[in-house]
């Protein structure tokens, strides 16, 4: 069974970014060393912070396409809808416990929304790069 507070015990937070991404783009996009380099959008401290922050930018972005359910209860639902909203949660909540960092991937009307909650610890965080309110 997974210890729940793995996180803490690895002294981790994570730093949030988000990078809009053209369809035609043929870059790779930003790296991981690249954007702990960069003031974060958000310090997120805790992995229930986490999987608000990704909750709410998937709620917020994602574009509302029409999908088809598999498995035993199938149906029909959207992208970005509550069901699929809370589905992601307990995954990423899952992740987050363990002290790792979490990307996604969100197709918005014209564009992709590419997320990055990247888990930090000390050694890798300058406390003076936080923002004002993240922390």
């Amino acid at each position: 069974m997974q210890d729940p507070d793995e996180w803490r015990a690895k002294g981790v937070h994570w730093h949030a970014y988000s990078e809009s991404r053209d369809s035609s783009s043929t870059s790779a996009g930003s790296r991981r060393l690249d954007r702990l380099r960069q003031a974060p959008q958000a310090v997120l401290l805790t992995p229930e912070e986490v999987t608000d922050w990704i909750a709410e930018m998937v709620r917020e972005h994602a574009h509302r396409r029409h999908v088809r359910l598999i498995g035993p209860r199938g149906g029909t639902g959207h992208i970005g809808d509550d069901g699929h909203i809370e589905h992601d949660v307990h995954q990423n909540l899952d992740v987050a416990c363990r002290g790792d960092s979490l990307y996604v991937d969100i197709a918005r009307e014209n564009d992709r929304l590419h997320l990055w909650a990247e888990a930090v610890t000390p050694d890798d965080c300058a406390a003076d790069r936080h923002d004002e309110d993240g922390g």
